[in-house]
């Protein structure tokens, strides 16, 4: 799940920069962040369910206020895009959870169902923790509002396998890694390390270094000399929680 944060100052918002968090998408985990715990952090719908819950509580002392929506996630030129998306809604689409209390936010599947297919469907629901007006005789201060990206998926009904391709890409002075997958699930990349023949290992993103959907690719950049990756070498990393070693060819220079 990601975690970002914006600050705003009163009496008029001003945008400021993002502060992001990151935790790893462990179905059955829950996250604390701001007062607010999110149990599961990602979930997988199966292919003829009609609807899925997620729990939301308040472990902090005010009220939180949030908005609760749904966009289809894909992948266009390596990145992360989102999409307004008709098929799901989640119910209610807005919540206020008093301090100490839970609220139950169901997803839905609207319309006739289509028909299962083959590959995983991707979702992200998106949880808007809203600023709470304060009074104006207190003065200036800051409002932190939160938002929690959680990763929705609706299972294929193949059997769910990820297929990865790993290649190495210099653009200038930058190394960046480019994982395609052709699979038809998602693949989690995380806690990614690179040893060079007869060299030592390096830790190259740690923690979690993304998604990449069935179908698509995910570029990684890393913040290491291209010169680790001039003789190829062998990464090693957690793939959906599994550790995998792959081996790559050295460095190409992105065209």
């Amino acid at each position: 799940m990601w975690i970002h944060s914006w600050q705003t100052t009163r009496p008029y918002a001003a945008t400021c920069l993002i502060a992001a968090a990151l935790a790893l998408g462990i179905p059955g985990a829950s996250l604390l962040a701001a007062g607010l715990q999110i149990a599961p952090v990602s979930l997988t719908i199966p292919a003829d369910k009609k609807a899925d819950e997620i729990w939301l509580r308040n472990s902090g002392n005010e009220v939180v206020h949030a908005q609760v929506r749904v966009y289809r996630w894909s992948q266009s030129q390596g990145e992360d895009v989102l999409a307004p998306d008709g098929g799901m809604v989640a119910s209610p689409p807005m919540v206020q959870i008093e301090p100490g209390k839970q609220q139950l936010v169901r997803l839905v599947r609207v319309g006739p169902m289509a028909a299962p297919a083959p590959d995983e469907r991707t979702y992200r629901l998106l949880i808007d923790e809203l600023p709470i007006k304060k009074d104006k005789g207190k003065g200036k201060g800051l409002d932190f509002v939160f938002r929690y990206s959680v990763p929705v998926f609706i299972a294929g009904t193949a059997p769910a396998k990820p297929v990865l391709a790993w290649s190495m890409q210099q653009s200038g002075k930058h190394a960046g890694l480019v994982v395609t997958n052709s699979g038809n699930t998602h693949a989690q990349l995380a806690d990614i390390s690179f040893t060079p023949p007869g060299g030592k290992t390096t830790t190259v993103a740690g923690g979690l270094a993304g998604y990449v959907l069935p179908g698509q690719y995910r570029n990684i950049p890393l913040k290491v000399s291209p010169d680790l990756f001039t003789k190829g070498g062998t990464f090693t990393s957690l793939i959906n929680g599994v550790k995998a070693d792959t081996n790559v060819a050295p460095i190409t220079k992105a065209h």
